[in-house]
Protein backbone atom coordinates (compact mmCIF):
# COMPACT_ATOMS: atom_id res chain seq x y z
CA UNK A 1 0.00 0.00 0.00
CA UNK A 2 1.02 3.47 -0.93
CA UNK A 3 2.25 6.02 1.84
CA UNK A 4 -0.61 8.19 2.84
CA UNK A 5 -1.02 11.52 4.75
CA UNK A 6 -2.18 11.59 8.44
CA UNK A 7 -5.10 13.00 7.86
CA UNK A 8 -5.51 10.32 4.44
CA UNK A 9 -5.38 7.91 6.95
CA UNK A 10 -7.47 9.12 9.29
CA UNK A 11 -10.32 9.37 6.50
CA UNK A 12 -9.65 6.19 5.44
CA UNK A 13 -9.98 4.60 9.40
CA UNK A 14 -12.91 6.92 9.36
CA UNK A 15 -14.88 5.18 6.52
CA UNK A 16 -13.74 1.92 7.56
CA UNK A 17 -14.85 2.50 10.65
CA UNK A 18 -18.65 3.52 9.75
CA UNK A 19 -17.78 7.09 11.25
CA UNK A 20 -18.16 8.69 7.93
CA UNK A 21 -21.46 8.88 6.61
CA UNK A 22 -22.25 10.56 3.59
CA UNK A 23 -24.83 13.38 4.09
CA UNK A 24 -26.10 14.85 1.13
CA UNK A 25 -28.87 17.56 2.96
CA UNK A 26 -27.88 21.16 2.58
CA UNK A 27 -26.39 22.58 5.74
CA UNK A 28 -25.32 19.65 7.07
CA UNK A 29 -22.66 19.26 4.65
CA UNK A 30 -20.38 21.49 6.23
CA UNK A 31 -20.33 19.83 9.03
CA UNK A 32 -19.80 16.31 8.44
CA UNK A 33 -16.19 14.38 9.60
CA UNK A 34 -14.73 14.71 6.15
CA UNK A 35 -15.04 18.94 5.85
CA UNK A 36 -13.57 19.20 9.37
CA UNK A 37 -10.36 17.10 8.34
CA UNK A 38 -9.88 19.11 5.22
CA UNK A 39 -10.43 22.26 7.01
CA UNK A 40 -8.10 21.15 9.56
CA UNK A 41 -5.83 20.37 6.72
CA UNK A 42 -5.75 23.59 5.37
CA UNK A 43 -5.08 25.12 8.71
CA UNK A 44 -2.21 23.18 9.51
CA UNK A 45 -1.00 23.62 6.11
CA UNK A 46 -0.96 27.51 6.42
CA UNK A 47 -2.89 27.63 3.16
CA UNK A 48 -3.92 31.06 2.53
CA UNK A 49 -5.72 32.28 -0.88
CA UNK A 50 -6.75 35.52 -1.18
CA UNK A 51 -8.36 35.92 -4.74
CA UNK A 52 -7.27 38.78 -6.70
CA UNK A 53 -10.74 40.81 -7.26
CA UNK A 54 -11.47 42.67 -11.04
CA UNK A 55 -13.92 45.23 -11.44
CA UNK A 56 -16.53 45.15 -14.59
CA UNK A 57 -18.52 47.83 -15.82
CA UNK A 58 -22.19 47.28 -15.79
CA UNK A 59 -25.08 49.30 -17.56
CA UNK A 60 -25.94 52.80 -15.53
CA UNK A 61 -23.08 53.50 -13.79
CA UNK A 62 -22.57 50.30 -11.81
CA UNK A 63 -19.52 47.62 -11.47
CA UNK A 64 -19.21 44.29 -10.78
CA UNK A 65 -16.87 41.96 -8.76
CA UNK A 66 -15.33 38.76 -9.50
CA UNK A 67 -12.44 37.35 -9.99
CA UNK A 68 -11.03 34.57 -12.30
CA UNK A 69 -9.03 32.69 -9.56
CA UNK A 70 -10.71 29.73 -8.27
CA UNK A 71 -8.56 28.01 -6.03
CA UNK A 72 -10.20 26.31 -3.20
CA UNK A 73 -10.14 27.83 0.45
CA UNK A 74 -11.72 24.49 2.38
CA UNK A 75 -14.96 23.63 0.17
CA UNK A 76 -15.82 27.63 -1.03
CA UNK A 77 -14.05 28.68 -4.62
CA UNK A 78 -14.54 32.23 -6.06
CA UNK A 79 -15.29 35.06 -3.70
CA UNK A 80 -17.05 35.25 -0.45
CA UNK A 81 -18.46 37.64 2.03
CA UNK A 82 -15.07 38.12 3.55
CA UNK A 83 -13.50 39.68 0.77
CA UNK A 84 -16.18 42.04 0.02
CA UNK A 85 -16.11 43.58 3.55
CA UNK A 86 -13.74 45.74 3.54
CA UNK A 87 -15.00 47.20 0.26
CA UNK A 88 -18.08 48.07 2.33
CA UNK A 89 -16.73 49.53 5.06
CA UNK A 90 -14.45 51.57 2.91
CA UNK A 91 -17.38 52.42 0.71
CA UNK A 92 -19.47 53.63 3.58
CA UNK A 93 -16.85 55.82 5.23
CA UNK A 94 -15.52 57.48 2.10
CA UNK A 95 -19.38 57.84 1.06
CA UNK A 96 -18.19 56.46 -2.67
CA UNK A 97 -20.58 54.04 -4.18
CA UNK A 98 -23.42 51.92 -2.77
CA UNK A 99 -23.88 48.45 -2.30
CA UNK A 100 -26.62 47.03 -4.24
CA UNK A 101 -26.08 43.42 -4.03
CA UNK A 102 -23.19 41.08 -2.82
CA UNK A 103 -20.66 41.96 -5.63
CA UNK A 104 -22.10 45.07 -7.72
CA UNK A 105 -21.97 48.52 -6.43
CA UNK A 106 -23.70 51.83 -7.60
CA UNK A 107 -22.27 55.67 -8.22
CA UNK A 108 -23.43 58.43 -8.41
CA UNK A 109 -21.01 59.79 -11.45
CA UNK A 110 -18.26 59.10 -13.05
CA UNK A 111 -15.60 60.43 -10.52
CA UNK A 112 -16.66 57.99 -7.87
CA UNK A 113 -16.00 54.92 -10.25
CA UNK A 114 -12.90 56.44 -11.13
CA UNK A 115 -11.96 57.04 -7.23
CA UNK A 116 -13.52 53.54 -6.47
CA UNK A 117 -11.52 51.79 -9.06
CA UNK A 118 -7.67 53.89 -8.00
CA UNK A 119 -8.48 52.11 -4.73
CA UNK A 120 -9.78 48.51 -5.24
CA UNK A 121 -8.23 47.94 -8.61
CA UNK A 122 -5.50 45.40 -8.42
Amino acid sequence: MANLYPFQQQLLNGVKSGKISPTILGRRVGKSYVNSLLQNWYTTMGVTYTPKIKWQRLPGLKLQAYTDDVQPRGFERGLNESDMDPIQVWSQECNCGKRMSFNVWQFKNEKHITMFLMKWAS
